[in-house]
């Protein structure tokens, strides 16, 4: 008998041991794989798909369009039209990661513009100068056309006379502004072709009168580059 309570003394004992090992063992492995999981890397796979993303935040964008603007008098006081071309280099940075509602999903874009065109129809010789843009694109998932928005302000130099214009520009370097639609076609991840209805405005904000200044409609093509 006394054989008999010492055995089952010393295996309640040992069951004991053996659930505290176990138990320690489970805690170690819990603790061990949160610690693991807390201090993981962005899965493979996920970081894979966010770097191929052209509009992810941080991502550049090189584009180069050209096209031609068609004067319209505003006032329809009979000034000569002034009819241009103009080509543009801009770089674009995405400021985050595309979010949002249904169609109005995307983000915004920071760019900045320099062009440079000639005069085809109208006094004066050539306009230059350099824009600062705000775009909205929008992006829906595994989209090939992405169209956009934008405005931009900057300033722009001109040989055009004043009174070559009558009146329409009255200084050499002026005030640029323009409103954009645009719609890129992605080939790829990278490249993608590019096409913009736009309207441009060019005058000098009251520094200097007469200050009609010029309106001009047009357009674009041109390709993109994300990096």
């Amino acid at each position: 008998m006394r054989s008999s309570g010492f055995d089952k003394v010393v295996r309640v004992g040992f069951d004991r041991a053996q659930m505290k090992s176990i138990f320690s063992l489970c805690a170690l492995a819990f603790f061990a794989t949160a610690t693991a999981q807390a201090n993981a890397p962005e899965p493979v796979a996920a970081a894979a798909i966010r770097d191929e993303n052209p509009f992810a935040r941080g991502k550049f964008e090189f584009q180069s369009v050209s096209g031609a603007y068609f004067f319209f008098d505003t006032a329809q006081n009979n000034r000569p039209a002034i009819d241009y071309t103009a080509t543009s280099l801009r770089l674009g940075l995405m400021l985050y990661d595309p979010q949002g509602p249904g169609l109005l999903a995307g983000n915004f874009e920071l760019l900045g513009e320099v062009f440079a065109g000639g005069i085809f129809d109208g006094p004066g010789d050539v306009l230059t100068g350099a824009t600062l843009i705000f775009r909205y694109n929008f992006v829906q998932p595994r989209a090939r056309l992405i169209p956009y928005l934008q405005v931009g302000g900057g300033g722009v130099y001109t040989n055009i006379g004043e009174s070559e214009s009558r009146g329409l520009i009255s200084l050499p370097v002026e005030f640029n502004l323009q409103g954009y639609a645009g719609l890129r076609y992605m080939l790829n991840d990278r490249w993608s072709v590019v096409v913009e209805a736009a309207y441009r405005h060019v005058s000098n904000a009251e520094i200097k009168k007469p200050n009609f200044g010029l309106d001009n409609i047009g357009g674009n093509v041109g390709f993109g580059f994300s990096f």
